[in-house]
């Protein structure tokens, strides 16, 4: 399969209907503000489906669907700033943001996060 197909069916049989406009958003914005990203899929194996990751050199972002929203968990958050408060998570590397409505969709915050991600994999 292509990765615009795999892209695809994971956007159709993984994620909820009221989210995909947040998996959407996110991808527009990363488009925008990250050309230099390109989007993969990322595990898939009998028990864990794929996810969706976008990468630089390594992978910067991933993005994961849950029925309360969508999970986006940056691998170098953990050295991200975070004026906006939002990033969870207590490990050395990784944070996260849950988004679960496109109305509380964050896009300020969010293409900050971005930028940075990108900043720390060029590193």
């Amino acid at each position: 399969m292509l990765m615009s197909d795999l892209y695809n069916h994971f956007l159709q049989e993984r994620v909820l209907a009221n989210h995909k406009l947040i998996v959407l958003r996110f991808c527009e914005q990363m488009a925008r503000i990250a050309p230099e990203a390109s989007l993969r899929m990322r595990g898939g194996t009998e028990k864990y489906y794929s996810v969706p990751v976008y990468k630089v050199k390594r992978d910067i972002v991933a993005i994961s669907p849950t029925k309360a929203g969508i999970t986006f968990s940056f691998t170098a958050g953990g050295k991200f700033e975070d004026p906006f408060e939002i990033l969870t998570g207590s490990g050395k590397r990784s944070r996260t943001v849950r988004v679960s409505s496109i109305d509380e969709y964050p896009n300020i915050a969010m293409a900050h996060f971005i930028k940075q991600a990108v900043a720390f994999d060029l590193a």
